[in-house]
């Protein structure tokens, strides 16, 4: 394992005790916060689609944008040779449990590459000013926004807590165009 490797291991589990010191009331609070945050973002920025992750119990809050219906809304699934795609939804939608404790959708209709503004929110552990993020480390986000990323707003919600003076990158990682932690949008630098 290389030293950026293994910093960014030792950052992953520094950043996932952090989140997990909020209380579920903050978490709570936090959440429906950067949700209200996002959706304003959203509206704004003119986005038709949206790329999205059902969180997990640590996580900001997701299910608020879930079912929003201002959204032709999508949800990734992971495929077997460490690709995954995006699956839609509405609110009568069937979820599984996969691996992980990971929630994915069932269902057969399949986000395709289009015209429409898209934006694609990305789960992270920490982030930092420019945009730098800490993923789980298993690079489904980065290889999928290698391949498609092009013309998507890519977007990560936080909170404020995960914040990091600089977070190491490498070559093959994908930065943020904005981070929406319960404090608001924080714009970052063009790569």
């Amino acid at each position: 394992m290389s030293d950026i490797s293994l910093l960014k291991q030792q950052l992953r589990q520094q950043a996932a005790n952090t989140r997990k010191q909020l209380t579920p009331e903050q978490r709570q609070t936090y959440s429906a916060q950067i949700m209200q945050y996002a959706h304003d973002y959203l509206l704004s920025n003119g986005v038709q689609c949206l790329l999205i992750y059902k969180a997990l119990p640590a996580e900001v809050d997701t299910d608020a944008l879930l079912t929003d219906d201002s959204f032709d809304v999508f949800v990734p699934r992971m495929l077997d040779d460490w690709g995954m795609t995006w699956v839609g939804i509405d609110a009568a939608s069937q979820w599984k449990e996969e691996s992980f404790g990971v929630f994915e959708p069932v269902g057969d209709k399949l986000w395709q590459p289009s015209s429409v503004k898209t934006a694609l929110f990305c789960p992270l552990l920490a982030f930092d000013n420019q945009g730098h993020r800490l993923g789980m480390g298993k690079g489904y986000f980065d290889r999928w926004l290698a391949k498609y990323g092009e013309n998507i707003d890519v977007v990560g919600l936080a909170f404020s807590c995960q914040r990091l003076s600089k977070v190491p990158t490498e070559p093959h990682d994908v930065p943020l165009n904005t981070i929406i932690t319960e404090h608001g949008v924080l714009s970052c630098p063009t790569a």
